[in-house]
């Protein structure tokens, strides 16, 4: 309820009570009265009758109405504490919202510094899905090594360019200072500096011719490394391509030997018989192992027969 609403029921109810007051001192004064007939006593208890129930009723309605009006009340006030925990509610689902919105956002960032990997990952579910994933992979893997190979060399002949282009710049840089302090030398005078224009045109060439030569040198000790890293690079690939050869040979031999426990226990019916797992790899170890054992302790029996044989030549030149 508002304050207006309020104010105009209080001002209702001032009215209603004094207008009730006063009709109770009107009845009062007409019984203490007294002065008329008979008729007009009956009429005057009529009336107050009359007022009385009117009285009554209207307190009634009056008490009838402020119970609705209360119970509105209470209704407007349980459905704002409805709409309030609502709005909580939305409040946090949005927060929620946003932190889904902002996580959304970082993995569709993530995922796009990591498009580069996308064609390498469908290569390989591609090779999967064909059976050849580790052949496809170990392909993929074989040309990014390449990739990087010629990019490396394709850095390092930028950066000699880049040095070249550097020291080009420095002897322009040089000429020019050169020229520009010929030019202020014949401004102060030509005929007293004609000597000294000489000796530094002399110490000006000296200084190009060895710094082109400095620069000769260089380029092939670069073109040098060049060839070297070039080398080492091929030397790399071959390793590398060995190294998949061997790991290659590597599971295939290891497909062998299980193949071959298999058929070697399907052979003797180790399930039925004998219940441990044989292993064609533990066998021949352990018989690798015993053959070495059998030729160490062979190599210690010839050491006994040989000092043996040497006691006995000594007890025989004893006694004889």
């Amino acid at each position: 309820m508002s304050d207006d609403e309020s104010l105009s029921l209080d001002q209702y109810k001032l009215k209603e009570s004094t207008m009730w007051t006063q009709r109770k001192r009107s009845q009062q004064l007409g019984i203490s009265g007294g002065g008329g007939g008979s008729g007009v006593g009956q009429s005057s208890t009529s009336t107050n009758n009359y007022d009385d129930m009117f009285g009554l009723e209207h307190m009634e309605n009056y008490s009838i109405e402020t119970t609705a009006l209360h119970r509105k009340l209470q209704s407007k006030m349980e459905a704002l504490r409805i709409l309030r925990k609502e709005l909580e509610k939305f409040r946090t689902e949005r927060d929620q919202f946003k932190l889904m919105a902002e996580t959304l956002q970082l993995r569709y960032a993530a995922l796009r510094r990591n498009s580069s990997f996308s064609d390498l990952a469908s290569d390989v579910s591609m090779g999967m899905a064909n059976g050849g994933g580790k052949t496809n992979v170990a392909k993929i893997l074989h040309e990014s090594r390449e990739r990087n190979i010629k990019l490396t060399t394709e850095v390092e002949a930028l950066k000699q360019k880049l040095y070249e282009v550097q020291g080009d710049i420095e002897v322009l840089r040089n000429q020019k200072s050169t020229a520009e302090a010929k030019k202020d030398s014949t401004r102060n005078g030509k005929g007293n500096n004609n000597k000294e224009d000489v000796v530094l045109d002399s110490c000006s060439k000296e200084v190009l011719l060895q710094w082109k030569q400095e620069r000769s040198n260089f380029i092939c000790h670069l073109e040098q490394l060049k060839k070297k890293n070039a080398q080492l690079a091929f030397d790399l690939k071959a390793v590398i391509d060995e190294k998949e050869e061997l790991t290659n040979e590597r599971d295939a031999y290891k497909c062998k030997a299980h193949r071959l426990n298999h058929e070697l226990q399907v052979a003797l019916k180790a399930k039925e018989t004998h219940p441990k797992f044989l292993d064609i790899d533990s066998i021949i170890l352990e018989n690798k192992y015993l053959n070495e054992r059998l030729k160490h302790i062979e190599s210690e029996v010839d050491l006994t027969k040989q000092a043996v044989s040497k006691y006995k030549l000594k007890i025989y030149w004893k006694v004889a």
